[in-house]
């Protein structure tokens, strides 16, 4: 350290103490003369010590930083005179400056009350690399973050939920696309909006409760029925998750809402599927039974209506008796080709036609207060269905609505074409493509929701008690899942309904490939039983007496002899026996080691040439029609034509080669 020779003592200690500073100072005067300095100045901006001295000028130090290029390029005349000058003016300055070396010096420059300045150097380079280091550091993370939330608001947005955050006050903080594009809207739209300016009142009102509850900490998942813009209606399952910050205290919450409508579509519709399945299976078991029951019936009914000479017993009594057990047998009948969807024949079908048929069946049959309208679309295509169970889908569908309006209101029967978006056949389960469009709307009393959800099951009805048996619209529904087409109604008490069926066109049909059954083999007409000769004798294998006891008189009533046994271990051996029977008539379902088809097999190979007529009143043992293997078959109850039919068929038809599997 420096200092003048008039210095004072404690000047001189000052001075000294400047000397242990880790900054370069220097004090010049009023006249720019350097008046004190340390060591470190010099050593920090490279100065030679004989550079500094008491009354050195403050351009020289601006010289010597020109001409060794401190400045950068330029005249170094000119640049001490610019430097020079501004220093005249004694201003307070703050600068960083960066050597070409890369040192990097905070230069203080601060005016003396008696004139002159003092300045301090600090060497910042270690600060300034760290904080650029920092900034690099924070650059890059704000980068991550950036891109880290740009990943979650992809995921937000393509997620299938809808996702919201709200505050206290139901204030929506953020929401993702999908919950924005539900109410019709962006999420710049909706964010800062209060909950009851994006929901609907009713749906606020059903969900507050669940609200409060998260408001509250708790974790709520509840499923709903939400109101959405269009007047639609969705089932949506929700998931609210309070917001706790590092306090604990709740300031908001976070809804997932996720559309569960085609997963409760598709869960309704396994049900219904099921009980059809269910349905199938109990009717299976019972008709055999039951069929037995009305052959019985029907055996004893019938010859007693012959063989009475009373006519007014006979209508009073017996004839309703009569055709209260035909119609049991319809019923079976129906209700297992509802529930084991028997075979059909589609065929390609010109919809407009078969609704014009029905209406013009209809209007002679109703009465004139109700009005039936049909709405065609010109030049529809034609629908790949079966032609005779679509009529009768129409005329049920028809009836439907007629007791719905009690006799008087309209009845709006349309068609038109419908292609089938890949998102609705989805959630109908159905290739998408052209479809036919078939409406039933009516102005009738109308349905509740839960009447409508029940309205296909089979047996259900909302008629009164003995007005319907309930398998219409089953039936309906039947032959729809049958034709690969869909059916839903819209409903609500008080405004009628509307059905709506979709029928695939012939050509999506040609598209999917699908397979057209082969035509039921239909049922040969009865014969004439024989005129002349004797017959051949009978054997009937049959387990339930009565119903054996009224077979056997049908036989016997149409001139065969007969024996009889209650099982097929006691046919064989009556055939081992007696070696005149000529033709067999077997149940199938019997009680023992064999059943009718294992009858039949054992009889083929044991009795080349012996004949057999199998019957049951289980249909699905022959579901496409009368013979199986060149075997006639019998569905109980059976008149004494159909009897007649099939033993004369048995004798005169080919003898098949195959054999019967058991």
């Amino acid at each position: 350290m420096a200092h003048s020779p008039e210095v004072t003592d404690a000047a001189m200690l000052v001075l000294e103490g400047l000397g242990h500073l880790d900054q370069g100072i220097t004090i010049f005067d009023h006249n720019l003369k350097l008046v004190a300095w340390n060591d470190v100045f010099l050593e920090m901006l490279g100065y030679p010590r004989d550079l500094a001295f008491v009354g050195a000028d403050f351009a020289s130090f601006i010289d010597y930083n020109a001409r060794r290029g401190e400045y950068g390029p330029g005249d170094p005349v000119i640049q001490v005179a610019e430097r020079v000058e501004k220093a005249r003016k004694f201003l307070k300055h703050h600068i960083e400056r960066e050597r070409p070396d890369g040192t990097v010096l905070k230069v203080v420059g601060t005016p003396l009350p008696s004139g002159g300045f003092v300045t301090t150097y600090t060497d910042i380079t270690d600060i300034r690399r760290r904080q650029e280091l920092l900034e690099e550091t924070v650059t890059q993370r704000t980068r991550e973050l950036m891109l880290s939330e740009q990943r979650l608001k992809l995921i937000a947005d393509e997620v299938p939920a809808g996702i919201a955050h709200f505050d206290r006050d139901l204030t929506i903080l953020y929401a993702n696309k999908r919950f924005a594009q539900a109410y019709q809207k962006t999420p710049k739209d909706i964010i800062g909006l209060n909950a009851s300016e994006v929901l609907y009142a009713r749906t606020l009102l059903e969900s507050s409760r669940f609200f409060e509850q998260a408001r509250r900490g708790a974790m709520v998942d509840f499923e709903m029925r939400v109101q959405l813009p269009g007047d639609r209606f969705k089932d949506i399952r929700t998931l609210l998750r309070p917001e706790k910050p590092s306090s604990g205290e709740v300031i908001g919450f976070y809804t997932v809402s996720i559309d569960v409508t085609r997963r409760k579509a598709t869960m309704s519709a396994l049900m219904r599927s099921q009980k059809m399945d269910a349905l199938g299976r109990m009717a299976s078991g019972i008709s055999h039974d039951f069929n037995n029951l009305l052959t019985i019936i029907l055996g004893n009914l019938v010859p007693l209506a012959e063989h009475l000479n009373d006519p007014a017993t006979e209508e009073e009594f017996l004839t309703p008796a009569i055709s209260a057990a035909r119609r049991g047998s319809s019923l079976t009948k129906r209700l297992l080709t509802l529930a084991r969807r028997e075979q059909f024949d589609p065929e390609p079908t010109e919809i407009d036609e078969a609704i014009s048929e029905i209406c013009k069946l209809l209007k002679s049959s109703v009465p004139a207060s109700l009005t039936i309208a049909q709405d065609h679309e010109p030049a529809l295509p034609q629908a790949f269905v079966d032609r005779g169970q679509l009529e009768m889908a129409l005329l049920n569908m028809a009836l439907n609505s007629r007791d719905a309006c009690e006799g008087k209101g309209e009845i709006t029967i349309g068609a038109s074409r419908y292609d089938l978006p890949a998102e609705e056949a989805e959630l109908l389960h159905l290739p998408a493509g052209e479809y036919l469009r078939i409406r039933f709307a009516d102005n009738g009393s109308g349905m509740s929701p839960e009447q409508a959800e029940r309205i296909f099951e089979p047996f259900y009805t909302s008629k009164a008690a003995g007005a319907g048996s309930g398998l219409g619209l089953s039936m309906v529904y039947g032959f729809v899942k049958q034709s690969n087409g869909a059916i839903w109604v819209d409903s609500q008490p008080g405004r009628g309904a509307e059905f709506t069926i979709l029928l695939p066109s012939v050509d999506l049909v040609a598209k999917q490939d699908i397979t057209r059954p082969e035509p039921v083999e239909p049922r040969p007409a009865p014969r004439a039983e024989p005129d002349t000769g004797d017959q051949p004798m009978v054997l009937l294998v049959e387990d339930d007496q009565d119903v054996r006891r009224t077979i056997r008189r049908k036989i016997a009533g149409l001139g065969y002899p007969l024996v009889e046994a209650n099982n097929a271990d006691e046919a064989l051996g009556l055939l081992a026996r007696i070696r005149d029977i000529r033709i067999v008539i077997s149940d199938i379902d019997m009680p023992g080691t064999m059943k009718g088809h294992a009858l039949a097999h054992r009889i083929r190979n044991m009795f080349p040439d012996i004949r057999i007529v199998l019957m049951s009143g289980q249909v699905q043992h022959f579901p496409q029609g009368s013979r199986a293997n060149g075997i006639p078959f019998l569905r109980k109850p059976f008149s004494a034509d159909d009897l007649s039919a099939a033993l004369a068929d048995s004798q005169n038809a080919p003898y098949p080669t195959e054999g019967v599997s058991p």
